[in-house]
């Protein structure tokens, strides 16, 4: 499994777009692709909450 990229900004340096394999774990991908979508939305809802506290 794998998704295109677009190109991006990162730490001041252009990143082109290219193909991205796996998501960090390299190929421990065997559970569902909702883990992963669990733990961005996890991540977003606690910047949320630390930026409005």
């Amino acid at each position: 499994m794998g998704y295109y990229r677009k190109g991006y900004f990162r730490n001041g340096k252009w990143v082109s777009g290219h193909y991205v394999s796996t998501f960090g774990r390299g190929k421990r991908k065997s559970k569902s692709p909702q883990g992963c979508a669990v733990i961005i939305f996890g991540g977003i809802i606690s910047m949320l909450l630390y930026f409005l506290s």
